[in-house]
This record gives structure tokens, C-alpha cells and sequence, in this order.
């Protein structure tokens, strides 16, 4: 799940990766949530099929841009902390988001060559 702080991080995160098909490949890997369970063993070997049910936990990605860190009408950093929640057996969130990570996606390169990393 992805959150924004407010409407200008949000269009400043499109802009970005419409203009960067390697950030927008970055946020879509780091960011895709767990659909299957898989059985393993206890040496981490495919024990059956994947099976489908809600998840024990959820995770969120809160993403800010300040308008100071703008090159032209890209963001040079984008900041993110990401967060973790327990649910319940239907798989709703219950309690309190925790914080897990915080860290910031920093072009290493320039507008019309970006570079994005990801930095924790």
C-alpha cells in the first residue's frame, strides 16, 4: 500500500516516474505485497501448493517530497517510511502502524539522465 503526505508529493512522485521508467521498475518490486503463501520445509524447499488467504500482517509506504529538493519539475529525493501493521483473521489491520524503516529514493544522476537508488 502506498500513502502520500499531501497532494504535491503524490504529482511529484508521478512526474518522476513517468519520466524514469527505472524509478517507477524500483517502487513496483519494493512495493509489491505478498499474494500467496507457500509451505516450506524446514530446509526452505516448496512443500505444496501456494494457497491463498488473508495476510497476518500489512505493510505501507508513506512517501513525501519537499518542494526544496526540485530539480526543474522533478524531485530529486524522495523520502518514504515504511510500515507494518498486524491483522486480525480476516486480514484488517488492527492496533497501532509501526514503523519498520525510513529512508529516502536519491537521483544520483540528472533530470535527463536519471539514476534512482534506493538509501536506508
Amino acid at each position: 500500500m502506498i500513502e502520500f503526505t499531501d497532494s504535491f508529493s503524490q504529482a511529484a512522485v508521478a512526474e518522476a516516474c513517468s519520466a524514469s521508467p527505472q524509478l517507477l521498475n524500483l517502487l513496483a518490486i519494493q512495493l509489491t505485497l505478498p499474494v500467496f503463501f507457500r509451505p516450506f520445509d524446514d530446509e526452505g524447499h516448496i512443500t505444496g501448493a501456494p494457497e491463498v488467504r488473508p495476510l497476518c500482517s500489512l505493510r505501507k509506504t508513506v512517501l513525501w517530497v519537499s518542494e526544496r529538493d526540485l530539480v526543474g519539475h522533478l524531485p530529486k529525493e524522495i523520502t518514504f517510511v515504511r510500515q507494518s501493521c498486524t491483522c486480525n483473521d480476516y486480514g484488517q489491520p488492527e492496533g497501532e502502524w509501526q514503523r519498520i524503516i525510513n529512508g529516502v529514493y536519491y537521483n544520483h544522476g540528472s533530470n535527463e539522465s536519471p539514476d534512482w537508488r534506493c538509501h536506508t
